[in-house]
């Protein structure tokens, strides 16, 4: 057996041995709200979300449905009804307190504990606003909470936070965004890459102001379904919450090594003992673009390739954040597709 070889074999076995011991060290959640809205929990979840406006075949709404989680935005008429093709990566929270002038005026928290790891205070840096967010460890990879659109904040980075330590007030910086739909839009995050900067550079001209915390390298969670699935049992984890995620698609990339996105979430691996001799890796993804799962897989690919996705009759760019295109039964990756592919697989 090669010297390589064999190294490689180790250090995957030891690996993955730490995994398994790692999970009897996993901490509890303790989330709590990001703001004194409770209404998510409430008879009337309208009232947690703040509207978007919308004019759809000519008729204006201003639907609350608009600043949840997921494909919620953009509809469009198709043979099977109304369908939407915009994905929302968070969730937008409306304030409860406001002045005789109409400034909200809520206080922002911490979702958790965790360390402040980046502050954007210039308003017009980011389509977010100013922002701030958080990273958490619960002992299975670290996660990050985004908080976005602030009128002001209150934290630095390196700080120390606790479940509801204030952080910022609610505010309306940001696109697209005025005093009325003044709001928090909160996200829980699954960090892509820590060599995000290097693969930007290699994309983008226009200087990364946002280092690690861009939100192109941040693939978000389900927060409003995350709350509510803690609440009825508080002891749930992050990969048990995400593994209850319906794959959408299926790829596969040449085996060059361990992806880095295996070493930062260990429990996305599967059938490790493997891993040594396949070819190549199979991925399973979400609809929205969170990696549910690698396996080592036994057929050899020289690029990355579409090996399956859900049969739809819509075109799959709408479903996929326009990372693949075709319908049906049938896939390929776009251009932004492979961008995001490459991200990744960065070593």
């Amino acid at each position: 057996m090669h010297l390589k070889k064999s190294i490689r074999i180790a250090s995957l076995t030891v690996w993955f041995n730490s995994v398994i011991v790692c999970e009897a060290q996993y901490k509890r959640l303790e989330l709590v709200l990001a703001t004194p809205n409770k209404a998510i929990f409430g008879p009337d979840i309208s009232q947690f979300y703040m509207y978007t406006n919308r004019s759809f075949e000519g008729q204006p709404s201003k639907p609350w449905q608009g600043g949840k989680y997921g494909y919620v935005r953009n509809p469009k008429r198709t043979a099977s009804g109304i369908i939407y093709s915009k994905f929302h990566e968070g969730v937008d929270i409306r304030p409860i307190e406001r002045n005789s002038r109409g400034v909200p005026l809520d206080e922002i928290c911490s979702i958790a504990s965790g360390k402040v790891m980046h502050t954007s205070r210039s308003a017009g840096a980011s389509n977010y606003g100013r922002y701030v967010v958080i990273e958490h460890d619960w002992g299975y990879g670290k996660f990050y909470s985004l908080y976005a659109h602030l009128s002001d904040i209150s934290c630095k980075v390196g700080q120390s936070v606790r479940p509801g330590t204030s952080i910022a007030t609610l505010g309306y910086t940001g696109d697209g965004i005025d005093k009325t739909r003044a709001h928090l839009h909160l996200e829980l995050n699954l960090m892509i890459s820590r060599n995000f900067e290097r693969w930007y550079r290699r994309h983008y001209v226009a200087p990364n102001k946002h280092s690690l915390y861009n939100g192109i390298n941040l693939a978000g969670i389900d927060i409003s379904k995350l709350y509510k699935e803690h609440q009825k049992n508080p002891s749930i984890t992050l990969p048990q919450f995400i593994k209850t995620t319906k794959p959408y698609w299926k790829l596969l990339v040449p085996n060059q090594g361990m992806p880095l996105i295996m070493k930062s979430y260990p429990w996305l691996a599967r059938n490790m003992a493997d891993a040594t001799k396949n070819p190549s890796w199979e991925i399973k993804m979400s609809r929205s673009g969170i990696p549910l799962e690698i396996n080592p897989h036994n057929k050899k690919v020289n690029s990355p390739t579409i090996d399956w996705v859900e049969y739809s009759a819509t075109p799959h760019s709408w479903n996929t954040r326009s990372r693949l295109t075709g319908s049906k039964g049938k896939a390929k990756l776009t251009a932004s597709g492979l961008r995001f592919v490459q991200l990744l697989m960065e070593k």
